[in-house]
């Protein structure tokens, strides 16, 4: 029986992909770089590192990940007030976090940015417990964060559901040894060739009945 879930922020339970959008836009204008219109997309649910590294490859060797971190993070609070629930997944946290069901965010998100968008959308008082990209090594794909919400849960990765919106972040729950509801914003062009074990829901889809169904 699965007794906790573990949600992916970032386009899954908050609608802050546009927000992430727009500051990636405004940084690299501001440094004078452009890039094709579906690079930002090609990167969804990497962390900030691995964001850095594709835009240092032009900015050059001097421009540090500090650097980037702390343009990309003016420009993201300037777009706070765009951030958003996803009604339709934050509802059913809302839910169960009445019932009682232990539950986590696990984000490649930077800390700052995590408690940005919790508290923007007081999801912050609906799940207490919050594992960012500063508490791990290794970000999604890598399971490190994931197997340290369940830890921190005090559930068996085995008893774990993860509700992700990108294929990294599902990768990730997968090498984890969890159980994965994949629920894109947008449809998946390879539903039929996505990684075994994998429940994939379409983006129009009802989410909540196939949850209730996953935690059984």
């Amino acid at each position: 029986m699965t007794r906790a879930i573990l949600w992916d922020m970032d386009g899954t339970l908050i609608d802050s992909e546009p927000v992430h959008a727009a500051a990636f836009d405004e940084s690299v204008a501001a440094l004078g770089l452009s890039f094709p219109p579906d690079f930002h997309d090609r990167l969804l649910g990497r962390s900030s590192a691995e964001v850095h590294q594709a835009v240092a490859e032009k900015a050059g060797p001097d421009f540090t990940y500090q650097d980037w971190m702390d343009l990309k993070w003016g420009h993201f609070t300037r777009h706070a007030d765009n951030i958003r629930r996803r009604d339709s997944v934050a509802d059913i946290a809302v839910a169960k976090a009445r019932e009682g069901l232990p539950m986590a965010v696990v984000s490649n998100s930077t800390a700052d940015e995590v408690e940005l968008c919790m508290q923007a959308t007081a999801l912050n008082q609906v799940i207490p417990v919050r594992v960012s990209r500063a508490d791990v090594q290794n970000g999604k794909p890598s399971p490190e964060g994931y197997l340290l919400a369940a830890q921190r849960l005090g559930v068996k990765p085995e008893n774990c559901l993860v509700v992700e919106d990108s294929l990294v972040g599902s990768q990730a729950g997968l090498a984890a040894g969890m159980r994965v509801l994949y629920h894109p914003q947008t449809a998946a062009d390879d539903a039929d060739a996505l990684p075994a074990g994998l429940r994939y829901l379409p983006p129009d889809a009802d989410p909540a009945p196939v949850i209730d169904e996953m935690l059984r």
